[in-house]
Order: C-alpha cells, then sequence, then structure tokens
C-alpha cells in the first residue's frame, strides 16, 4: 500500500475516533407527519414534458448559432504530427476549425473524486487540445464549427491528422495494479481481524473470481453544451448534472472571475453519473464559441458519447467466504481490481463486503491498472454494484455449498453496527425488507434443488440478492421568495434528472411551509442562485431538504421581525413559539396569522430569504446506507440459452418515502438497467487498439419493454430518526444486487454457474 493510500486509512480511522464526539442530527417533524410527504402524487412536470414544452440543453437556439462537431483521434496514445484542415475550411459553411495549434489558451483543472479536486467538476485532468499528445483512442483532436449540423458533420469528416503512435496499456493485468488512495471516499485497503486465521479454521469455504465488462450509461438525452460569449461574460447551457462544479470549473479554465460565469442545466433527459462531471466536449464548446466569436452548440452522437465520454469500469473480484457450523460468517476476503487513468479515479467494487454482513474479519482490498483509455466515470451504484454481483453470487454459492436458504443465510449474518468502523447505524431495516420481499415473492415455495421446475423446453429458476448503497447528505443551498400573495418559490442549483426531485421537494416544502402544493414553484438548474454540491450520490432529495428546513426557519424570524412594528397578534413571539401551518404562522393555541396578511400589514410585497443545508454531523458519527432485497424469476430455454426473466419483487429499505409513485419508478428503473448489466451490457474495446467496436445502440444493447417483466416494488418506509425528513437517497439503490439475483436464479433454473457478465447463451450452452 503506497504512501497516498495509507496516508487516507490513517485519516479515515482517526476521523472514526473523532465522530464519536460529535452530535446527532436534528430530529425532523416531518418524518413522523401525514401530509404531503409520503402521498402518491404524479410528477409535477409530467404534462410539459409529454407536451414538448421543456427545453433541454440542446433545444437552445440562441442568434447567429454555429454548430460543432470533434474528430476523435484513431490511436489509443501518441503524439499528433500534423493537422491538415484545408479541405475542411474549403468546406460549405465552415466557420472555423480548432486544433491544438489555434486553440485558446485553458489551464488545467482537478479530476472531480480524486484527491486533487474531490469537489471539482473536471472528468480528468489532462490537458485536451491544448498539447500535441493523445491519451486515449477517440479523444478529440479537432472541433470543426460550421452553418449547420450536417455541414459540420461533413467537414469533420475532412480533416486529416497524422499520428506517431507509442504503446498503450489497454489491459487490465495483476502486474501493473496498485493501490489507490482511496476508491471514492472509502479506504482501499481494510483488515479486520485475522481473517486468514479464520479461513484455516473455518467448518465450510467458498472461493471464486466474478468479472464484469465495460458498461455506458447511454442515457436518453446525448451529451450537449451551447455556449455564448458576451465579451467576457459566459454563458452555458448544459446537460451537466453539477450546474455550480461547472461553473467554477470553466471561470478556472478561462481565467474568469466566477461571477462572469453562468451556468444553466434546469432539466436533463436521465444522466446516471454519466453527467456528474464534465468531459472534454464541455470546455472545447466555450472555446470553440471563443474562437469562432459567435455561439456555439455541440452535441455528441451516440458514437461519440462512447468514446468522448467515460462509463463504468471493468472489474474482476476474487471472493473468499468462511462460516461457522451455524451459517454464520466468520471470514470474508474480497480482492478487487479495476481500471483508472491518470487521474486515478477508482470505484470501491469492496463496499457492501465492507458493510453488508456480520463478520469479525474481513481483508477487502480494491487495486486499480492504469490504462490508456478514456477516464471511467461514476454509473449508478458506482462500485458497489458490480461489487455487489461477486458478493451476493459468493454468498448464493455458500447458501447451497451448506444446503441452506439463502434467504436464512443472509439472516443470520445481519449486523447489529458497521462490521468494520463499530459505528451504529442512523437506521437499518434490512431484515424488514428481506421478510417484505419474500412474502410478496413466494419465496417460500421455491424449488429446493436445481433443474428440477421444467415448463416445456424452459427452465425455471429463482434466486434472491440483497442490495446496499452509501447514504449521503452534501452541501446544498436555497434562495426562498414568499410573495405577498401566499406563494412561494424555491430556487436551487439542482436540476431535475428524470428522478421526481421537483415534485419531491413541492411535497415536502408544502408541508413544511403549511401551504397547498400549488402554491409551491420549485426552479432548479442555475448555477447563480447559491453554492450546491449535489452531482449525484442520490443525495437530493435529503440534501435540499435540509436546506429547504433552514430556509424555513430564517423565513420565521424574517416574518416575527416584520410583525414586530404591527398591530399582529405574532408581535413579541420567539420562533420556538410558532408553527408553520394554515398557510401562515400560528401558535399552538390558534394565535396568529396568514402569510399573506403578515406581509399586508407590513405592507411588503415578498420576503425572501436563503437557506443552507446544516453540517451532516450524523453521518460522520454513525453509517447511514439504503438497503433492499431483490427476487428474480428467470426462464432459461434449453435449446438456445436464451434467458428471459418472468417475474419480480423488490423490498426497500430507504427511510421515509417522500413520493412514493416517484420512488417506485426510480426503483424500477434501476432494475432495469440491472437486468441489462446482467444479460446483454457490455463494452467490446479492440485492445490491439484501443477502440471501441459495439459505440452504437444496434450493437450495445440495452433491455427494451420486451425484455421486461411486471415489477412489484414495496418499501419498508420506516423514517430514519437521523435525516432530513427521514429520508434517505435511493435513487441509486434499485440497481445494486440485480445481477447477482438474476445470476443465482439461472443456477437455481440450470445448476450452471455463471461468474462473468453478461449472460449470454454462448455460456449456457
Amino acid at each position: 500500500m503506497n504512501v497516498a493510500a495509507r496516508g487516507f486509512s490513517l485519516a479515515t480511522r482517526a476521523m472514526g475516533k473523532v465522530a464519536r464526539l460529535l452530535p446527532d442530527g436534528r430530529h425532523d417533524p416531518l418524518s413522523g407527519q401525514s401530509g404531503e410527504v409520503g402521498r402518491d402524487v404524479d410528477r409535477l412536470d409530467g404534462p410539459a414534458k409529454v407536451s414538448g414544452r421543456v427545453r433541454y440543453t440542446a433545444d437552445r437556439l440562441p442568434a447567429r448559432l454555429a454548430y460543432a462537431v470533434a474528430v476523435p483521434s484513431t490511436i489509443a496514445k501518441g503524439r499528433i504530427t500534423a493537422v491538415d484542415s484545408a479541405r475542411a475550411l474549403a468546406a460549405p459553411g465552415v466557420v472555423v476549425v480548432m486544433t491544438h495549434e489555434n486553440a485558446p489558451p485553458m489551464k488545467p483543472t482537478g479530476a472531480y473524486a480524486t484527491l486533487k479536486g474531490p469537489v471539482a467538476a473536471a472528468a480528468m485532468s489532462l490537458p485536451i487540445m491544448n498539447t500535441d499528445r493523445v491519451f486515449w483512442h477517440g479523444q478529440p483532436v479537432a472541433v470543426v464549427v460550421a452553418e449547420t449540423q450536417e455541414q459540420a458533420e461533413h467537414a469533420a469528416r475532412l480533416v486529416e491528422v497524422c499520428y506517431a503512435p507509442e504503446p498503450a496499456v489497454l489491459t487490465m493485468t495483476d502486474e501493473t495494479a496498485h493501490t489507490p488512495a482511496h476508491s471514492v471516499l472509502e479506504e482501499s485497503k481494510t483488515v479486520v481481524g485475522d481473517p486468514h486465521a479464520a479461513l484455516a479454521g473455518a467448518a465450510a469455504t467458498v472461493q471464486g473470481v466474478y468479472t464484469t465488462p465495460p458498461e455506458y450509461h447511454n442515457a436518453l438525452e446525448l451529451h450537449a453544451t451551447v455556449a455564448t460569449w458576451d465579451g467576457d461574460d459566459l454563458t452555458v447551457h448544459d446537460t451537466s448534472q453539477y450546474p455550480y462544479g461547472l461553473k467554477e470549473m470553466l471561470a478556472k479554465k478561462f481565467g474568469l472571475p466566477l461571477e462572469r460565469v453562468h451556468v444553466l442545466a434546469p432539466y436533463i433527459g436521465g444522466g446516471f453519473g454519466g453527467k456528474t462531471t464534465a468531459w472534454p466536449h464541455v470546455a472545447l464548446t466555450v472555446a470553440a464559441a471563443k474562437l469562432a466569436g459567435r455561439p456555439v452548440k455541440l452535441v455528441l452522437s451516440r458514437a461519440h458519447t462512447f468514446h468522448m465520454t467515460g462509463g463504468r469500469a471493468p472489474t474482476r473480484s476474487s471472493i473468499t467466504l468462511a462460516v461457522d457450523t451455524d451459517g454464520r460468517l466468520t471470514a470474508i476476503v474480497h480482492d478487487a481490481l479495476s481500471t483508472c487513468t491518470t487521474d486515478e479515479f477508482a470505484e470501491a467494487a469492496i463496499a457492501s463486503s465492507r458493510h453488508l454482513y456480520a463478520c469479525p474479519n474481513i481483508a477487502a482490498h480494491q487495486r486499480v491498472t492504469r490504462v490508456d483509455r478514456i477516464q471511467n466515470a461514476f454509473f449508478r451504484g458506482p462500485g458497489v454494484t458490480p461489487g455487489s454481483f461477486a458478493m451476493e453470487s459468493a454468498m448464493d454459492e455458500l447458501a447451497w455449498d451448506l444446503g441452506m436458504d439463502p434467504l436464512e443465510l443472509r439472516l443470520r449474518n445481519e449486523p447489529g453496527r458497521d462490521p468494520i468502523s463499530g459505528h451504529r447505524f442512523t437506521s437499518r431495516h434490512l431484515r424488514e425488507a428481506y421478510m417484505l420481499g419474500a412474502e410478496a415473492f413466494r419465496w417460500s415455495e421455491r424449488a429446493p434443488t436445481q433443474r428440477c421446475t421444467p415448463d416445456g423446453r424452459w427452465l425455471v429458476g429463482q434466486g434472491m440478492a440483497a442490495a446496499i448503497n452509501p447514504d449521503a447528505v452534501l452541501i446544498a443551498a436555497v434562495r426562498l421568495r414568499l410573495c405577498a400573495d401566499g406563494t412561494i418559490t424555491i430556487h436551487s442549483s439542482t436540476n431535475e434528472l428524470g428522478a421526481g426531485t421537483s415534485t419531491a421537494q413541492v411535497q415536502a416544502a408544502a408541508q413544511r411551509f403549511g401551504v397547498p402544493m400549488e402554491k409551491i414553484r420549485f426552479l432548479q438548474g442555475d448555477s447563480d442562485v447559491a453554492k450546491t454540491r449535489i452531482p449525484g450520490a442520490s443525495a437530493a432529495t435529503t440534501t435540499l431538504a435540509s436546506a429547504i428546513w433552514n430556509a424555513r426557519d430564517r423565513l420565521i424570524r424574517e416574518l416575527l421581525t416584520l410583525a414586530k412594528a404591527t398591530g399582529s397578534p405574532l408581535a413579541g413571539r420567539r420562533p420556538v413559539e410558532v408553527e408553520t401551518r394554515d398557510e401562515g404562522l400560528f401558535t399552538r393555541d390558534g394565535q396568529g396569522e396568514t402569510y399573506r396578511r403578515i406581509l399586508e400589514r407590513a405592507g411588503r410585497d415578498h420576503v425572501e430569504v436563503t437557506g443552507k443545508s446544516a453540517v451532516p454531523y450524523q453521518t460522520v458519527k454513525r453509517t447511514t446506507s439504503t438497503y433492499g432485497a431483490h427476487f428474480a424469476e428467470v426462464r432459461v430455454d434449453e435449446d438456445t440459452g436464451e434467458v428471459r426473466v418472468s417475474r419480480w419483487a423488490g423490498a426497500f429499505d430507504g427511510g421515509r418515502i417522500v413520493s412514493p409513485k416517484q420512488a417506485a419508478s426510480q426503483m424500477r428503473g434501476g432494475i432495469i438497467q440491472g437486468i441489462g448489466m446482467a444479460l446483454m451490457e457490455e463494452t467490446l474495446l479492440d485492445e490491439r487498439s484501443g477502440r471501441i467496436v459495439n459505440a452504437s445502440l444496434a450493437e450495445y444493447h440495452i433491455p427494451t419493454h420486451a425484455d421486461v417483466p411486471d415489477i412489484e416494488v414495496h418499501f419498508v418506509n420506516l423514517p430514519d430518526p437521523q435525516t432530513p425528513l427521514g429520508a434517505k437517497g435511493i435513487g441509486e439503490l434499485g440497481i445494486v444486487g440485480v445481477a447477482a439475483a438474476i445470476a443465482n436464479a439461472v443456477y437455481h433454473a440450470t445448476g450452471k454457474r455463471i461468474r462473468d457478465l453478461p449472460i449470454t447463451p454462448d455460456k449456457l450452452l
């Protein structure tokens, strides 16, 4: 383990000791109240979306707009020796061709989730188009700007680039692996107890190696950027999940004061983590607009999305489990290998092995191999999703070896505290999720042996897996305006990714302020509103709720200050004496006034306050995660090896469910992505050249409606006493464990254990 990894580990353990002294979270009274929170509500933005009134980034058409297309490199590593853009410049409609020879200077910025840029927005720190170096196959080496999209695409094909290739590292191997400084804020190497001694004295052990391939997000909306310069003022519309971070990045990259950069991204057509960070095309669009002297739009094609943005890294997990005679785990050894680039963004495939099961002896080690590919990216449940395929498959193998029900094995190994840190949980109701899911699925009716439920040529099997995903409350701020008509407008720098964030926030705010939902407006995606750092991590619901809660407290103080100088029955009241309900401020004995009356007495047409999320001491002091249990049924064609998922039930512990309809949709979406991961998704890389050979939806397969069964979703719905609204972030939880549940069901159906995803017919024949 290197110095950086050892230092991070020591700092983490020191923080763990100090954490015991921190206060618990402030109990949110809304967590247990009935009202708008917890009510089934249709999406508030649904009508605008289906009628086409919502404008996404690519819909923006500023005056004098030009269109840009990037030219990808055709080597994986080396130098550009010459660029001939003469034919492109002579093509109809071409405005400019930008290369490393004429691109404006762009200052380097740290990469997100690395030690150099833990909260930065850049996907990588490499100086793209400010150097003649090529770092991966598909890197933008030129940008063509033209009057129309078609003219730009045609001219891009006319740019000729010559290279001096160099040997590239394209394969994930043990020989070049090292321990990263950290794995997305998890320790990269952890040892608790004496795992090897426990293995030697175990009643039973299982060992297996499990692999997952590179995968891509393939959100419905393509990555897009529209950049407009007005002197030294820069306005950017982008498909970014992180508007404020992008504002900071562009200000630094182009040497601008922060206030001169304005990023707008109110609606995103799906992100899944792929739009958390800014890929090189974002800054290149801004640079091209500066060079062209007019607004420029760049929309990556589907193929360029594969080449110019990152996906989930491949993983290989070697897992050994040991148990005593009662089926209780005595040792977990998980060695995981993945890829990264020079920026060392490493995911924690070891997360579920560290936190899911009670075990006195755990060794978890995450290693990475540096490769000459594009930087890997966050992808729904980063690290824990591929890692859970390994861990939950191994648990199933152990259950079969013991002759024990896989559900019973998991129930016997439920921890009372976090197995690594020893911290208490903010809440953990996985046991309830197991029972809820098992009952809905009728798990007790499952056949006890493999290959014993044929249906014609189909073999039918059932499998299960547990799910865990770290929960987080991050940093957010909001601006709130109460108007004289009693309406409340909340402005946030976050955006609507399609998860129903705005609907959930309006529900919670309506109950928080005691007004009908129709009197709340929630406006998103403006970097200039406030500093907000919620690029992902399923953290929007709770973090924004914390900021709005703080804004509510500040609003009460402001309104009581106004009431002092009037004849209001609230005059002289303290904040602790009043509640926000019935569209105003009232004491518990009913004395008070509506918001409209308070502002009318004071002669004000509005009051504006800001709110900041509280420091989440409780999530440092305690372990906070979301949990779930998947139950799957598959049908395997014995003649062709085709696998169809025929039935599904999932039960989840995500604290208080704020907006059940949106939450269930999120779970189904995650499960569908997990079905793709299990059965079809695989990025095929030619390891001779570094080229992705299936960079299209014709060849990179994702699930269609025909691949998806009816999916039952159930929630435990017990509030977490330590979090805002009693809620937890669940957007990523749905995908975790899905691939393992399917693999375990396939084994039950066929007797064949598949440890390498995806589970394709050739592996079953």
